[in-house]
Formats: structure tokens, C-alpha cells, sequence
């Protein structure tokens, strides 16, 4: 899987998961996830957590 298949299935999860992109929210350790070998599901996981760490991430 390329970077950009990689991002583009986190963005589709982030888009089902909260009616968000990725582009909606703050920066994140997109590449070094990738580099990491993370899923994208493991990152939406460890990133995203919950519906309130969304709100904090986006909020302060």
C-alpha cells in the first residue's frame, strides 16, 4: 500500500466514523504512522479515540 491509498483509507474511516476528513482536523503524525506500518484503523484508534477526544483535538 502506497502513502496515498494509506491516507485515503484513514480519511474514508474519519469521514464513516465522525462525518469529518482528515483535512477537517488538526495535524497529525500522518506519515510516520505510515512509515510505522500502523493501520489505518490502528491509527484512527490511537489518534481519534473517542467522540470527546475528537471535540478536544478540534477544540482545545
Amino acid at each position: 500500500m502506497t502513502f496515498s491509498q494509506w491516507m485515503h483509507e484513514v480519511d474514508l474511516l474519519c469521514f464513516a466514523w465522525y462525518g469529518l476528513s482528515i483535512r477537517d482536523l488538526p495535524d497529525m503524525n500522518f506519515r510516520d504512522a505510515f512509515d510505522d506500518e500502523v493501520s489505518p484503523e490502528q491509527f484512527m484508534n490511537d489518534e481519534m479515540g473517542t467522540l470527546d477526544d475528537l471535540a478536544h483535538l478540534m477544540f482545545g
